[in-house]
């Protein structure tokens, strides 16, 4: 609140009316008005008594707040943008050294310039750039060890793109251990070390990994978006959904099986005998495709468990036993091509 709405509040709390007031601090009402409605501010010796009047700190008259609002570290962004249309880039370098010297505390703000000058010196000679790495570098390894975890993130991201950049590749690789092994980030960033050091072979193995882990982790998300889709009964959806993810598939070569795994899943849910039967069909006579994917040249520098035909016979097995038997499935089994089917099958 602004001090005038605090000096309403308080004295409403306190039940005085504005001349009450007046009187107590030796002013006329219509200045205990003007304070109310912003017109006027209080004089500055006034400040302690209206505060004493009121039981409330100075602090909460003047609504001082430790940290800066988002509109005021907006301004000052928008000020330190303004200087690098008008002022050299040392001019600014120093005002950004100034308002972080003024508030140390705020890290969002000092994250935000850091950045800012950082990019700045990316587009100036090596020269002129080195007065300011050491500052970006400190100011980025401070900010690393906030206890805000985005903040802490951000600037881990800056100071491992600030290493990068310099092919620093050690201090670069130093900076993952801020990340958490499952983030996917890890290991695409340690693939560019990679590739800065010339250990080529470890970063195609990494990069494949990740592309194998992404089309998984992407192939999930679009069932759940799929099955939320039936549940709503929106399959104008779900049929496009479900198309996209079998064209995900194909994309990543993971093999004929997981093309069509989904669009049975779609027959399946609405109920569609004639489409369901042949896919069925089509999926046991792929199940030997289920693990295409390790012929593919997209991840030939991974290593992947050898597929044991054990394994497939259990899964063929498996799913014949629900097709014949589970009651999900009883309308594929009231179809007039089931009984060919089974002969093939059962």
């Amino acid at each position: 609140m602004k001090i005038n709405d605090v000096i309403r509040k308080y004295r409403k709390e306190k039940n005085m009316t504005q001349e009450e007031m007046a009187n107590k601090l030796g002013v006329t009402a219509p200045a205990v008005n003007k304070w109310e409605s912003g017109a006027s501010l209080p004089d500055i010796s006034l400040l302690a008594p209206i505060a004493r009047l009121l039981g409330v700190s100075l602090d909460e008259l003047l609504s001082y707040n430790e940290h800066l609002s988002d509109i005021e570290v907006k301004n000052i962004i928008k000020e330190i943008y303004a200087m690098f249309e008008t002022e050299s880039t040392d001019a600014v370098y120093q005002k950004i050294v100034e308002i972080v010297r003024e508030y140390p505390n705020e890290e969002k703000l000092i994250l935000q310039l850091t950045s800012i000058l950082y990019g700045s010196s990316q587009v100036l000679g090596v020269k002129d750039r080195e007065e300011y790495f050491t500052w970006i570098e400190k100011t980025f390894e401070n900010l690393r060890l906030s206890e805000d975890e985005e903040i802490k993130n951000q600037a881990t991201d800056w100071l491992y793109s600030f290493y990068i950049s310099l092919e620093r590749y050690e201090d670069a690789e130093d900076c993952l251990r801020y990340y958490s092994d499952i983030n996917p980030e890890k290991k695409r960033k340690l693939a560019t070390i990679y590739i800065g050091t010339g250990r080529y072979e470890e970063a195609y193995k990494t990069l494949e990994e990740v592309m194998f882990n992404d089309y998984q982790r992407l192939s999930v998300l679009m069932y759940e978006i799929f099955r939320l889709a039936v549940k709503t009964e929106d399959l104008k959806k779900a049929e496009k959904i479900i198309e996209k993810e079998s064209a995900l598939a194909e994309l990543f070569e993971m093999g004929e099986y997981h093309k069509l795994a989904g669009k049975l899943e779609y027959a399946i849910a609405r109920k569609d005998a004639d489409k369901a039967l042949p896919l069925i069909d089509s999926l046991l006579s792929n199940t030997d495709t289920l693990m295409d994917y390790m012929k593919s040249s997209l991840y030939e520098h991974m290593t992947f468990n050898e597929n044991k035909p054990a394994m497939l016979d259990m899964m063929l097995n498996t799913q014949l036993t629900q097709y014949c038997n589970d009651d999900a499935y009883q309308f594929i089994r009231d179809s007039k091509g089931w009984e060919e089917f089974k002969a093939k099958w059962c």
